[in-house]
């Protein structure tokens, strides 16, 4: 084997090497990368959970509010009842 031939080979190897780390590289960004989007994926059902969550809850405190109020109001009537009975 000449030298240019040797060297030709050693060059070779390198590449070759140094393309195997590359592509060891390029494996484990694509493996973080699709983590990454599942744990995306996962946060994004989340939110919508919540959102649908706190929809449910919005509801309920207005339609507590309601009643709140027509309690309110049906005290303010016994009261006035009560205070009619009084005098």
């Amino acid at each position: 084997m000449t030298e240019l031939e040797k060297q030709l080979a050693t060059a070779l190897e390198r590449l070759s090497a140094q393309s195997a780390r590359e592509r060891q590289r390029d494996a484990e960004q694509i493996e973080a990368l699709q983590l990454q989007a599942e744990q995306t994926a996962a946060l994004q059902q989340q939110v919508e959970q919540q959102a649908g969550d706190n929809a449910t809850l919005r509801r309920q405190l207005e339609r507590l509010d309601g009643q709140m109020t027509g309690l309110a109001q049906d005290y303010e009537t016994l009261a006035a009842t009560l205070r009619g009975f009084l005098t």
